[in-house]
């Protein structure tokens, strides 16, 4: 399920789970499909699991396509936060992997028949430099796993980190289910 810590030439196609102990807001608890990683050009990706609960109609109503207005809108990551990506990730069974077309206009879309059930629509996205995502992979704030079905379809991303934290370890899930300020209790 978890990779070893050490990153591989390319981990395109591959999502990152924070680390309980990653604490940057843009990525504590965040889980996020890698969809461009190389050792040259660093590493682009979506964040899953923040939706805005808003949707693409409600935020750019004017120039959203009638077909698009009720797709449910994610915070993809801290770049770029005002450009739309529109994302089209859908699961295959054989091989077990996972299909992904971005568009970043609207003009560019062409809707097909089963498209919108896999229609992802994000604000923003995540970004590494060469060797950055290598080095946070080293110190282990990531967690590298393959996708599965059930997280590229997840039905609830408000409860889909704390589901792996607690699959993976007895460690990370009591890291996972720790309080944020227990001083407080």
């Amino acid at each position: 399920m978890a990779h070893d810590g050490s990153a591989p030439a390319n981990l395109t196609g591959s999502l990152l789970v924070a680390h309980p102990s990653l604490t940057d807001p843009n990525f504590r608890r965040t889980i996020l499909f890698l969809s461009h990683h190389s050792s040259e050009d660093g590493a682009v990706g979506l964040v899953l699991n923040r939706p805005l609960r808003k949707t693409l109609g409600e935020i750019a109503a004017s120039k959203v396509p009638f077909a698009l207005q009720q797709a449910e809108t994610y915070y993809g990551g801290p770049v770029a936060v005002d450009q739309v990506t529109i994302a089209n990730l859908q699961w295959q069974d054989s091989p077990s992997s996972v299909v992904f077309h971005s568009y970043t206009g609207l003009e560019e879309i062409e809707i097909g028949n089963g498209w919108l059930s896999s229609l992802r629509v994000f604000l923003g996205y995540a970004g590494w430099s060469a060797g950055q995502l290598e080095g946070e992979i080293e110190q282990k704030a990531w967690i590298v796993m393959k996708p599965t079905r059930d997280l590229i379809e997840m039905e609830s991303p408000d409860d889909a980190w704390r589901a792996i934290m607690r699959a993976s370890s007895p460690s990370l899930k009591l890291l996972a289910e720790a309080p944020d300020h227990p001083e407080w209790n």
